[in-house]
C-alpha cells in the first residue's frame, strides 16, 4: 500500500515511509505530553484527579446515568469506576441512588456541592480550550477539527476496545 506523507509525493519506499511514522509518532507523542500537562495544570489545580474530572464532567453534561452507563461512556470497567465514585461520594460530590423501576440498576447523580465543582471545572476546561482555538489560524478551526477527527478515527481502528 502507498501513502503519501508531509511534502514528500507517494511513497512506496519503507524506508521513506519510516519517516512519515517517525513523524506521527513524534506528534503524538507531544501531543499526550500537553495532555498531560493540560491535566496538571487544569484539573488538579481544581483538586481532582483526571479521573474524577471525567466522571464530574460527564455527570454534568449527562445528570443520572447508571453506572454501568458511565463506564461504558468512559471506557471503564465497571470496579474502577466503582472506586472512583466511592471517592467522590465520601467527598459529597456524587449521590448513589436505587432505579425505581428496577432495584438492582445503581443511578449516579451530582449533588449540589458535585454540580457547583462540576461546572466550575467545566468552565475551566472550556476556558482552557478556548484559549486553543484563539490560536489557531483564523479561519482554519474546521480544517483543523478535520484532520483531529481523521486522527482519532484511525486510533479507534487500531484500538478497537477503547473509547
Amino acid at each position: 500500500m502507498s501513502k503519501t506523507c508531509g511534502d514528500c509525493s507517494v511513497v512506496s519506499d519503507p524506508a521513506k515511509y519510516d519517516c512519515c511514522v517517525e513523524e506521527v509518532g513524534n506528534t503524538i507523542q507531544h501531543l499526550v505530553r500537553i495532555m498531560q500537562l493540560f491535566e496538571r495544570d487544569q484539573i488538579k489545580p481544581q483538586g481532582f484527579t483526571t479521573s474524577q474530572a471525567y466522571v464530574l464532567t460527564q455527570l454534568y453534561k449527562t445528570p443520572g446515568i447508571t453506572m454501568n452507563e458511565l463506564s461504558e461512556k468512559l471506557n471503564a470497567k465497571t470496579s474502577t469506576m466503582t472506586r472512583i465514585v466511592n471517592t467522590l461520594v465520601r467527598d459529597g460530590l456524587i449521590q448513589r441512588k436505587r432505579d425505581d423501576a428496577d432495584r438492582r440498576v445503581v443511578v449516579v447523580e451530582l449533588t449540589e456541592i458535585g454540580k457547583e465543582a462540576a461546572g466550575l471545572l467545566e468552565k475551566a476546561i472550556k476556558a482552557y480550550y478556548r484559549k486553543i482555538v484563539d490560536h489557531l489560524p483564523e479561519g482554519q478551526v474546521q480544517e483543523v477539527l478535520k484532520a483531529v477527527n481523521l486522527l482519532v478515527e484511525a486510533f479507534d481502528e487500531v484500538n478497537p476496545n477503547c473509547c
